[in-house]
């Protein structure tokens, strides 16, 4: 019965409701947030020192080293390619074309305290703040947000405070929470509705973290758990300001059930290896990656170095984050979110079961991952997507 009150709604209700909305949203510039998992080559323009992702063996995959912590392509990029842009530049390349957005992502980034040779969140988003008269105001409200940080702040902690009680877990991550809704109030205030979010992975499944703990077998642990709590208020903070703030929309990555599946069946998403690194030193090549000991085949690993994913496993985290069901992104994914009318966040509260029931969704989700098929199949369906937003808007 639900399902087909659910049809009933989508097929009568829907197109009728789309074509009340006035201002239809075609996102063409994007701002990246983050840390090393995001930089797009910032950490080399604060650093006195040797940044390694300037060198070699990052960017073997592409050739040459671009400052990205990875053997090539980082997710923004894909996402970038996806919605049809150039790919983003980092904000401190003064003579890039920031026509599309900008990045503000800087490796080692936190979302609490001031570690060197970085930006932490809230100094990316006073950057973003000064240079916004760079876009007009339709471009600031149109444009995807999106964040992806607090890993360093949780591994920190879960080195300094070994055995913390709950009580002192969740303290801790209420002063980040609190940290990045005020931060997301200022991008909002400065007119940003669009914001897409990367949840943290489970942490002591870093070849880094394991290497050092001596845990080599399994995850370690407390910084998973750390970062499992946070994700939960995460997303608990995104729903309540999607009900606070009007216009608010958002995108919700489980990018931590998609690290530890591919960590523990990396085979069945075509990776050799999901606990070993592809570039480093000791037993899991956990530290010190350099062109000595880099692995041969880049494609077969999740990991490039102890804490930041290969060009392959980047591609993947991008494709779900462009287009995946409500299993691994909601309430909207990439593609939605950018077409998605300015005023619709009211009418999606209204009707939002009937619209995930319409999603078609994945039967095994853990079945073989064809990227091929994947891409063939997004291709079709944005396509319509777009024919379909098309027709709404004449």
């Amino acid at each position: 019965m639900a399902n087909l009150k659910s049809h009933f709604l989508i097929t009568t209700l829907l197109p009728l409701l789309l074509l009340h909305f006035t201002t239809f949203s075609f996102a063409q510039t994007l701002f990246v947030f983050g840390d090393g998992l995001y930089d797009a080559g910032n950490k080399q323009y604060l650093s006195q020192n040797r940044v390694n992702a300037s060198f070699p063996p990052y960017g073997v995959t592409l050739g040459q080293a671009t400052g990205r912590w990875s053997d090539g392509s980082i997710v923004p990029d894909y996402l970038a390619n996806f919605m049809g842009i150039p790919h983003i530049s980092p904000i401190l390349q003064t003579t890039a074309d920031f026509s599309h957005g900008a990045n503000f992502a800087t490796a080692d980034a936190t979302v609490l305290g001031s570690p060197p040779e970085t930006m932490t969140l809230s100094q990316q988003v006073r950057q973003f703040s000064e240079n916004k008269n760079k876009w007009i105001n339709q471009t600031v409200s149109e444009a995807i947000y999106l964040f992806n940080i607090g890993s360093d702040d949780y591994l920190k902690y879960a080195t300094n405070n070994p055995s913390p009680s709950d009580d002192m877990k969740q303290a801790f991550v209420d002063q980040v929470i609190t940290t990045i809704e005020a931060e997301i109030k200022v991008v909002y205030g400065a007119g940003g509705r669009k914001f897409a979010f990367q949840n943290l992975a489970p942490l002591g499944c870093l070849p880094a973290v394991k290497q050092a703990s001596g845990n080599l077998q399994e995850c370690v642990s407390l910084p998973s758990e750390m970062a499992a709590l946070h994700n939960k208020n995460l997303l608990q903070l995104l729903v309540e300001l999607s009900r606070e703030l009007s216009g608010f929309q958002y995108s919700y990555y489980d990018f931590f059930s998609s690290v530890q599946n591919r960590v523990f069946k990396s085979s069945t998403y075509t990776f050799k290896s999901g606990t070993a690194a592809c570039c480093g030193t000791g037993s899991l090549n956990g530290t010190d990656c350099s062109v000595s000991n880099v692995c041969t085949i880049t494609e077969e690993y999740i990991f490039f170095d102890g804490k930041h994913l290969t060009q392959a496993a980047n591609l993947q985290v991008g494709h779900a984050m462009w287009g995946a069901d409500p299993e691994v992104i909601g309430p909207n994914n990439l593609k939605e979110l950018m077409v998605r009318p300015m005023d619709m966040t009211v009418i999606l509260a209204d009707i939002q079961e009937a619209m995930a029931a319409m999603r078609p969704r994945q039967s095994k989700i853990e079945s073989l991952y064809d990227i091929k098929k994947m891409e063939s199949e997004m291709q079709n369906h944005w396509l319509y997507q777009v024919t379909e937003a098309h027709s709404f808007m004449i």
